[in-house]
């Protein structure tokens, strides 16, 4: 075996591992979940059907910054019909307390998005959605079927947002304002 072979071997082994814990590729259902929001209802891959969704998720604790300037900046452009989600599925260590990062995220999300924030501690959310612990995040636009239409692993960029507003259904035309 030539050393360029094996080298291309190795790289092919090292990646296929990511490649194969990935979220289902554009056109695939979302794989099925169970987890709860921050105000304590449940929610399953369902519960994404009938309206587009853009989540975004985290599988790391240190990308919450990442999150936050991905959720400020499609909360300045995503237009109805989509929704906004944001997802922590995380592996975290038993003994480390639930109760303040919940409290952290419902200090930081309005009480009326509450549902729409949806955290699992204990790696069970992050290995259903195929994705492996990493900080970087990962944004999913889902179709109102729950079907992958778009997925990142990015942090933001204008790119991206592009990106994601591409795969959306351009908003309804705004009514015209009545004459006086």
């Amino acid at each position: 075996m030539t050393k360029s072979h094996a080298t291309m071997v190795l790289a092919l082994a090292l990646t296929l591992p990511t490649m194969a814990s990935a979220l289902p590729p554009p056109g695939s259902p979302m794989p099925a979940f169970s987890v709860d929001d921050i105000a304590g209802n449940h929610h399953t891959e369902r519960d994404l059907r009938g309206q587009w969704t853009v989540a975004m998720i985290l599988t790391d604790k240190d990308v919450a910054d990442d999150i936050t300037a991905w959720s400020r900046r499609l909360e300045a452009v995503v237009r109805s019909p989509a929704r906004l989600y944001r997802f922590g599925a995380l592996n975290l260590f038993p003994l480390l307390p639930t109760a303040p990062m919940i409290s952290r995220a419902r200090e930081s999300t309005p009480r009326h998005r509450w549902n729409t924030v949806w955290f699992s501690r204990d790696g069970s959310f992050a290995s259903a959605l195929g994705l492996p612990e990493e900080e970087m995040p990962w944004v999913v636009v889902i179709n109102p079927e729950g079907r992958v239409a778009l997925t990142l692993h990015e942090r933001v960029s204008e790119q991206g947002v592009q990106r994601i507003l591409a795969a959306l259904p351009a908003p309804p035309p705004a009514e015209p304002a009545l004459a006086p």
